[in-house]
């Protein structure tokens, strides 16, 4: 049986919902006078209805390729937000940026002034690919093995703007590394390209239809090795294996990690290898994790001598208009104008002189922005939650802000324990691979449901690779803070010389 989902995606292809947004934007139809698979298609351009927000609002999440973001494509993103918006700016666990409160006629001018600087939000939801993102730092790190940014780039040409590739069983996920470290969340990406140094080539290891979501996976590891020009046939193939055999019957089971389920990883590389001429290793190891979680918060020297780039720590993600803009300001006068967002919801100004560190880190500090974060607000990550997300059933950033003031004042620091709080399974945050995950659910009471949260342990993608696993279920928010005291510091106490708080906790 076809899902409705694919009744309607046959009926009228995404790509074709345009002509109708901007008749819907010229009438200023409200919401509720739209149809909603047309609602549902306007995703493909980046723009989602939103029904907990104001009536007729809609949300655009803008695709910022390679986690690379300029001055003046920054200072559009802050006018838009506050011309058209509710002035704030969200940075997510994809290194997307997304506008809250637009109305249906603001839509085609904010496509149109995107495209103006070279931005883009299509196909950034629904089923297709999302944001390609590398390490925040391509191109200027000291160690890095290969700059992965052009490929990033060369990547999302092959999709984005392709009939053919925007109609998928469902979503995407695609990553680059070329670190020496692979410790960003590569192993939850439906494809994974990672580098490895092989003699005197830099060739990439492949990793294939992890997931967070309702039931997370690891990766699978696809024994091959990719020479860098190879990169975007086989993304080709992989999405065209997905895309001719990935179920489109149940929507829960449509991932591609069901595929791989059923015709296992050989049948994957029997399926690529056909299109692409690879080289087997069938004793290649998997990748290696990093040792520990990237720390991107702070002073960091780049390749170049005398060049420093500046991460800061934007607590949950979430930016005023006026902190993007002089954010801009700021990486155009002591740096070279670019930005770089971070799957830790965080931005990073690079290319800044010895000599105009100070400068540059007053001027941020002067809008509410430091490298300078306590360990509270550095290690912890919030996804939307019900202020505006359609399919939260919990409050999240307000949640998180509110526990992390409350750890604040019991004097609890995290030294490097990583809080991650979803407001539902989708895992938008990233739960299950946090050390303490938190998952939004609805409690029971006697006098109907109350927010609460399933806390997960052990969860890492540094050290050893592990999805966190259940500790408590249906944890009342308002005790969260007991919960999160109680078990770091009974890890304080207790852990072993070097073990990690999510070792301890498996």
């Amino acid at each position: 049986m076809v899902n409705p989902a694919e009744v309607w995606k046959e009926k009228k292809h995404s790509f074709d919902v345009w002509p109708d947004v901007l008749r819907h934007a010229g009438a200023a139809t409200p919401m509720a006078e739209i149809e909603t698979p047309d609602l549902e298609r306007m995703k493909w351009y980046g723009f989602f209805y939103r029904k907990r927000d104001t009536p007729g609002r809609y949300m655009n999440r803008i695709r910022v390729t390679a986690n690379e973001l300029t001055s003046d494509q920054a200072r559009e993103i802050a006018a838009i937000a506050y011309e058209h918006g509710h002035g704030i700016v969200d940075v997510t666990t994809r290194a997307n940026l997304q506008v809250q409160g637009l109305g249906i006629e603001h839509v085609p001018q904010v496509a149109e002034r995107l495209a103006a600087v070279g931005l883009t939000s299509k196909q950034t939801g629904h089923d297709n690919v999302r944001n390609v993102f590398a390490h925040p730092f391509s191109g200027v790190l000291p160690d890095e093995l290969i700059d992965t940014r052009q490929l990033c780039r060369e990547v999302t040409a092959l999709f984005v703007d392709s009939r053919e590739y925007s109609d998928l069983p469902r979503k995407f996920n695609i990553c680059l590394n070329g670190a020496a470290e692979h410790s960003v969340h590569f192993w939850t990406q439906d494809l994974s390209f990672l580098a490895r140094r092989v003699g005197r080539e830099v060739l990439f290891q492949v990793l294939v239809a992890g997931t967070q979501g309702q039931n997370p996976r690891l990766a699978w590891h696809l024994p091959v090795l990719v020479r860098p020009d190879q990169v975007v046939a086989v993304t080709a193939a992989v999405l065209d294996l997905f895309r001719a055999q990935g179920s489109r019957e149940k929507r829960h089971q449509a991932r591609l990690r069901y595929l791989v389920e059923r015709i296992g990883i050989e049948g994957v590389q029997a399926y690529v290898a056909e299109r692409v001429a690879l080289r087997p290793w069938p004793d290649l190891p998997p990748p290696a994790p990093a040792a520990r979680n990237d720390d991107l918060i702070g002073w960091f020297p780049q390749r170049r001598p005398d060049r420093w780039t500046m991460g800061l720590a934007v607590p949950l993600g979430r930016l005023g208009w006026r902190q993007l803009e002089a954010l801009a300001v700021l990486a155009k006068r002591w740096g070279s104008g670019a930005l770089r967002t971070t799957h830790e919801q965080g931005i990073a100004i690079v290319d800044i002189p010895r000599g105009f560190r100070d400068a540059a880190a007053t001027d941020a500090a002067a809008v509410g922005l430091s490298m300078h974060a306590d360990t509270l607000a550095r290690n912890t990550v919030a996804c939307t939650g019900t202020q505006f997300c359609n399919i939260a059933v919990t409050e999240t950033k307000g949640a998180m802000f509110r526990l992390i003031e409350t750890l604040r004042q019991r004097a609890l620091a995290l030294h490097g324990i990583r809080i991650h709080m979803s407001g539902c399974p989708s895992s938008c945050a990233q739960h299950f691979t946090a050390d303490i995950g938190l998952k939004g659910v609805r409690v029971r009471r006697l006098l109907g449901t109350r927010e609460g949260f399933d806390v997960y342990l052990g969860g890492g993608v540094a050290g050893d690779v592990h999805l966190g696993l259940r500790y408590k279920l249906g944890v009342d928010v308002e005790q969260l803070p007991l919960v999160i005291e109680e078990v770091v510091n009974e890890y304080y106490l207790r852990h072993g010389p070097g073990e990690t708080f999510s070792a301890y906790w498996r």
